[in-house]
């Protein structure tokens, strides 16, 4: 609930306002609402809602010429202090191109509230890349999924179990 219908009803009561002011929305999203994302359905269903909502809502700005503009973030694997606790100095699944700094990113949303992209993507390689696989080969993730050991899927699963838990997901809370 908090993941997906906390943004519809904060938007619906702020649009007055930003239609008054000429306002822009950022909505910090995830690469998960993009493209699937193994090991986090629940996490990645949120996330598909909230982008499908903002995206949508993008094109019924523009159709009405709305003076508000809209931006998705899709962010992917950014270095912060939640993730170094989930996987502390093994960051050997994520290719460097992929990992992304957190401060180049904050950086980045800034410049997209003067900007006003449609989508902000970082780091912009990885998920570029990460779509275009998605798109002209679905089974991508599969082969990914296949490719790991087994050993590091276990972790990975476990992680997120834990993960959903510590989060409260396991609660309907999402």
């Amino acid at each position: 609930r908090i993941n997906a219908l906390s943004f519809y009803e904060m938007t619906f009561k702020a649009l007055p306002y930003l239609e008054a002011s000429k306002g822009h929305i950022f909505t910090t999203s995830s690469m998960g609402g993009e493209i699937p994302a193994s090991f986090s359905s629940i996490y990645s269903s949120s996330k598909h809602a909230v982008n499908g909502f903002f995206y949508s809502l993008q094109q019924e700005l523009l159709a009405r010429q709305s003076p508000v503009g809209v931006t998705v973030g899709a962010l992917g694997f950014i270095l912060t202090d939640d993730l170094d606790a989930i996987y502390g100095e093994d960051k050997s699944l994520f290719p460097s191109f992929a990992q992304g700094d957190v401060h180049v990113c904050a950086t980045g949303m800034m410049d997209s509230l003067i900007i006003r992209p449609r989508t902000f993507s970082y780091p912009f390689i990885a998920n570029k890349l990460q779509r275009f696989m998605w798109y002209i080969n679905p089974y991508y993730q599969e082969m990914i999924i296949n490719s790991m050991p087994i050993e590091t899927v276990d972790r990975l699963l476990n992680t997120m179990k834990e993960q959903s838990e510590i989060r409260g997901f396991q609660k309907g809370n999402f």
